[in-house]
């Protein structure tokens, strides 16, 4: 019978999940050997140390999350390489992209293509996980297609996010708090304790308050946070083989979000200027915008589940059961200025889903282990209730008129804009969306050898979507009421019809590892991912809503190694993944309204590098590289075109330091973040404009203990000005929009620990 991997070297202490970052205070300094702690993780759906895992993975410990400030998803990609997250007019049109490959969600049809789990529960929107990120235990980035163990829109990778557990043998908790500029004020407490000898509780909650950062001379400054929510947990173990835990979650938000810095085009300051109203500086970086309808974005989610874990030794069954409803609603000035020219009110959103997984996993240590399970999940999602929620204003024909090139965007032998379009013309929706889907899946490892395994896995999945959509035009101008044709039908395709599809697919997963050394493993790996397809809800004839389902196939040589005595660790691999059918959204050439397509094939490569040393027992140091070698559109009319959001080059670089100091100890770190030159734009049209680059600077000082924690922060201490994403040039004004990371910010934060 083969023995546990590395049985054959001599074994070494294993933390449950101690990060390298994890540095202790000074008595524990005093014991703690010059050598880098085991990484524990769990993405291969087992507890595995991070070397042991034929994949790229990167992990991030609670310790971790602390001292570098993770706060929410966008933190966490600035600390990754491989991942970029771009944000637009609200949360749930955010964008996750891992190695290039990701998809722009301002269509509610359209499904990312990086799997975000929260505790095993699979998030069907990843702006779910834009909010902050409370009581976080460990974050896990799994990078390259995941199909098998993790299913549908895993085609990039996923995301697991593990939230602390209660405690069954005493009582715990801390309380923190944080202030800083633009008046930021965050509380988050927690408690956590037992309540009998096999049931214990944990309840977690935080509100984050801050004003805007962005200066609005029309009104409250926008990209402000007013934020809440609570998680409550409640474990019951009666004996060693049975484990219950139950989840519920609330969130609020009520944020000012999110606003975008702009350059007018010379009408709209003009008019400004007769109007005695401030003329805009055009100064795209400076964070200062006057507007005279609010960003805001509102939300509520509520979230369920039940995890079972039963394990009889001859193997173990789990089981997880989850519902999830969130309701939204949006607003933003669609011409970013004081002119009433074109506004998008209260659009409101709403969604629920409910899953069911379960899975059967073999005990380790054979010649084989194996896990079998099943998937269910239905969702149902919802955009517009019919109300009207796009508006032109009392200035939008005296703009549309100054502009140069207004004709391009006329139909043949129309006079003028006023023909097409009048004030107060606006768009209605009501979209719903239902998905069922059900899959089957199994992985099964052979240990040839104590030092060679190799894996393979299936996944069968079926899945059929549902889609009634109906878009309207409501018109007053002339050629609307001839015609029934307007200016904003061609913003959004007027539809009332409904829609279906079935589809399914074969996921495999085949990979084999070898350990070279003691603590030294090769590996190669191949494995695919799908999505599937769905329908345009903005735009598009009835024969044109659909697009296709994707499919993804990634292959990956890396090598991960511990030397000099467990203080450095190297971890690289090599990629090449092809996508065929690959789902694209793109702004329309006229800059306004979206439409979804399948780019014929695109194809990513490239190297990923991670380095943890610890040179110094009170010194560890961390740094990763993603090189891109190719990204890019290989077929159709847009071929040799490069992805958007994703650079040649990436990095990350951390050092923390800590000193004893009276009953604790002093502790330093830095964060260097780096992307070079990309484009951030999903736009056909691009200028200079839209290719900016990153170098951002992090750094925290402070002093703990056993209880205490003090510190203070700065994020993006160089004040690093760059644009996550700038958008199409919208044609009425030639305004250009640029969505501005946070400037320089700093504070302070207190953390007790009872």
């Amino acid at each position: 019978m083969a023995q546990p991997k590395k049985a054959w070297n001599t074994p070494r202490a294993t933390l449950t999940f101690v990060c390298a970052m994890a540095l202790g205070t000074p008595v524990q300094l005093a014991a703690q050997p010059n050598a880098l702690e085991e990484i524990i993780v769990t993405a291969s759906k087992r507890s595995q140390s991070l070397q042991d895992v034929p994949m790229a993975v990167t992990a991030f410990s609670e310790q971790v999350i602390q001292e570098a400030g993770i706060n929410n998803a966008v933190d966490l990609a600035i600390l990754t390489p491989s991942l970029t997250i771009a944000t637009n007019n609200q949360p749930f049109t955010a964008s996750f992209r891992i190695r290039g490959i990701g998809t722009s969600q301002n269509d509610i049809a359209l499904e990312p293509s990086v799997g975000l789990f929260v505790d095993d529960v699979y998030l069907s929107r990843s702006g779910l996980g834009m909010s902050d990120l409370t009581d976080i235990e460990r974050i896990e980035v799994l990078q390259g297609p995941q199909g098998t163990l993790y299913g549908k829109n895993t085609n990039a990778g996923a995301i697991s996010i593990f939230t602390r557990n209660p405690n069954l043998d005493e009582f715990e908790g801390y309380v923190e708090t944080s202030i800083g500029d633009y008046n930021l004020t965050t509380l988050t407490a927690a408690a956590s304790g037992p309540v009998s000898n096999s049931l214990a509780y944990r309840i977690t909650g935080t509100v984050d308050q801050r004003d805007g950062y962005f200066d609005n001379g029309g009104g409250d400054d926008l990209n402000a946070a007013d934020d809440w929510n609570i998680i409550a947990k409640l474990l019951y173990v009666p004996s060693d083989s049975l484990r219950v835990l139950l989840k519920g979650t609330h969130l609020e938000r009520d944020t000012k979000c999110c606003a975008a810095d702009s350059v007018q085009g010379a009408s709209v300051n003009a008019t400004l200027a007769e109007r005695g109203l401030p003329t805009d500086k055009n100064n795209p970086f400076d964070h200062e915008i006057a507007v005279n309808v609010d960003n805001k974005f509102e939300n509520k989610a509520d979230s369920l589940s039940m995890v079972i874990d039963y394990d009889q030794g001859w193997g173990s069954l789990k089981s997880i059961t989850a519902w999830g409803k969130a309701d939204g609603s949006s607003s933003y000035d669609v011409d970013r200025s004081q002119l009433d020219v074109m506004s998008y009110v209260d659009a409101v959103s709403k969604g629920d889903s409910l899953s069911q997984e379960l899975r059967f996993a073999s005990p380790t240590g054979g010649p084989l282990d194996y896990q079998l399970g099943a998937f269910y999940f239905q969702s149902t999602t919802n955009g517009g209730d019919g109300s009207p929620f796009v508006f032109l204003g009392e200035d939008f024909l005296s703009q549309a008129n100054q502009q140069p090139d207004i004709g391009s965007l006329l139909p043949a032998g129309v006079p003028n804009m006023a023909f097409v379009a009048q004030p107060g013309d606006s768009i209605r929706a009501n979209v719903k969306l239902e998905t069922d889907t059900f899959a089957v899946f199994g992985q099964t490892t052979w240990h040839i050898s104590e030092r060679w395994r190799i894996t393979g896995g299936l996944r069968w999945t079926d899945e059929d979507k549902e889609a009634d959509i109906m878009t309207a035009v409501d018109s007053s101008a002339l050629s609307a009421r001839l015609t029934g044709l307007s200016f904003l039908t061609a913003v959004t395709t007027p539809v009332d019809q409904d829609f279906s599809r079935s589809t399914s697919d074969v996921n495999w997963l085949l990979d084999t590892s070898f350990d070279l050394f003691a603590e030294t493993m090769v590996y190669a790996r191949a494995a695919t991912g799908s999505k599937s397809g769905g329908f345009n809800t903005v735009n598009g004839t009835p024969e044109e809503r659909e697009f296709e389902d994707e499919s993804t196939d990634s292959y990956e040589l890396g090598i991960k190694s511990t030397v000099l005595d467990d203080r450095l660790r190297i971890n690289a691999a090599a990629f090449y993944t092809e996508i065929d059918d690959y789902q694209y959204q793109q702004q329309q050439d006229i800059g306004l309204g979206t439409l979804v397509s399948n780019l014929p094939a695109v194809e990513t490569s490239g190297i990923d590098v991670n380095l943890q040393a610890q040179p110094l027992p009170n010194l560890t140091l961390t740094g990763g590289v993603l090189y891109m070698h190719k990204y890019e559109i290989t077929e159709g009319p847009q071929k040799g075109d490069n992805l958007p959001f994703t650079a040649e080059y990436s990095a990350t670089a951390s050092a923390t330091i800590v000193f004893p100091l009276a009953d604790g100890g002093i502790y330093l770190r830095a964060d260097y973040s780096y992307m070079d030159d990309h484009l951030t734009t999903d736009s056909a049209n691009t200028a200079d404009r839209d290719y900016q680059n990153r170098n951002l600077v992090n750094a925290k000082l402070g002093w703990r203990n056993d209880h205490w924690n003090v510190s203070v922060w700065g994020k993006n201490l160089s004040d690093n000005k760059y644009a996550g994403l700038t958008a199409s040039t919208f044609p009425i004004t030639t305004m250009d929009a640029y969505f501005l990371a946070p400037p320089r910010t700093y504070g302070a934060t207190l953390r007790y620990d009872f």
